[in-house]
């Protein structure tokens, strides 16, 4: 027999993807398929670092731009809009080759409105790069809060200094530290928030009949990211201050990676606890209760696990605070 090829496994990488994703959404299969193959639209937000968002609004109008506000109740979301027309032009734009508009899915902006920053916090983002995020919490604070950007490696950092040179988000620090170790080689430092956008297996960004997605997608290399989170959110836990809120987040469907990685916090950090985020969110789905035979800690119901829409991508995010009596 001949040996087996990337693209034999295709079908059978497809349907374990399937079945998985009927049990974590609790969908059925032909439910699963169809959010399975929708494609995704973007979506823009306005950056006022670089220009006001009323003159930027006006401009993305005469250059053909159609949408709506994106509003999600009692969140910080002034500046984000819906693109249904107009969305190459936008792409093409001076605007945005200047950083007054930023294309985003609007999945992105949900771990930076939980994370809630405010003028004079100190800010850990953790996997900043390309910046997207880093360069949002910038502009709620107006340039107010100390950042800390970090990523682990120098070619995405250097695209993320780019990116938040051209939207004017000034970062007090970049750093180049794998995450593993980033207690000991940020020792000392303390956090008021900090932001784990998690490297992840990036469901929410795969379509089901799109072959190259599967390149590296599998079960064992779920569970590989999975060790990988834990020590991550482990080591962030230890650089956040007492009264302190770190938000997690990915994009993707994989309860191994959402609700498993926030149960082992629970059952492990000191002075943990989960804020309810009670968003109203059209592919809002309940959080998984137990997988594979294991029951998740009642509390992460709390967190946010979105199905796949055409409007917002599949997403995860989960709100935490540390206790003002931890260590």
């Amino acid at each position: 027999m001949g040996r087996k090829t990337a693209d034999d496994k295709l079908p059978l990488k497809r349907a374990i993807w399937l079945e998985r994703t009927v049990e974590a959404l609790g969908v059925d299969g032909a439910t699963a398929l169809e959010l399975l193959r929708l494609g995704r639209t973007q979506s823009i937000r306005l950056n006022p670092l670089v220009a006001d968002p009323q003159q930027t609004l006006k401009a993305l109008q005469t250059l053909g731009w159609r949408g709506q506000a994106f509003v999600l109740k009692e969140e910080r979301t002034e500046h984000c809009y819906s693109v249904e027309a107009g969305m190459e032009a936008i792409r093409d734009s001076q605007l945005a080759a200047d950083g007054a508009v930023l294309i985003q899915n609007a999945a992105s902006w949900l771990p930076v409105l939980a994370l809630d920053p405010q003028p004079g916090d100190a800010i850990l983002d953790v996997c900043a790069a390309p910046g997207g995020k880093t360069t949002h919490i910038a502009a709620l604070t107006n340039n107010q809060a100390q950042i800390t950007a970090n990523d682990n490696s120098r070619a995405r950092l250097m695209k993320l200094q780019a990116m938040c040179q051209r939207m004017s988000a000034d970062i007090e620090r970049y750093t180049l530290y794998d995450a593993l170790y980033l207690a000991r080689k940020l020792d000392g430092q303390q956090y008021d928030r900090i932001i784990i956008d998690a490297p992840c297996s990036g469901e929410g960004m795969m379509q089901y009949d799109r072959d190259k997605d599967f390149a590296s997608w599998s079960v064992a290399h779920i569970k590989r990211l999975q060790q990988l989170q834990k020590r991550v959110l482990v080591q962030a836990w230890q650089l956040l201050k007492p009264g302190g809120t770190l938000v997690y987040s990915t994009c993707t469907m994989a309860p191994e990676e959402d609700e498993a990685v926030i149960d082992y916090g629970l059952r492990t950090l000191d002075g943990v606890s989960i804020i309810n985020l009670e968003w109203q969110l059209p592919n809002r789905v309940p959080a998984v209760a137990s997988w594979n035979g294991k029951a998740y800690n009642p509390d992460v119901q709390a967190a946010v696990r979105l199905k796949p829409s055409k409007e917002i991508e599949a997403f995860f995010v989960c709100k935490l605070v540390k206790s003002k009596q931890a260590d």
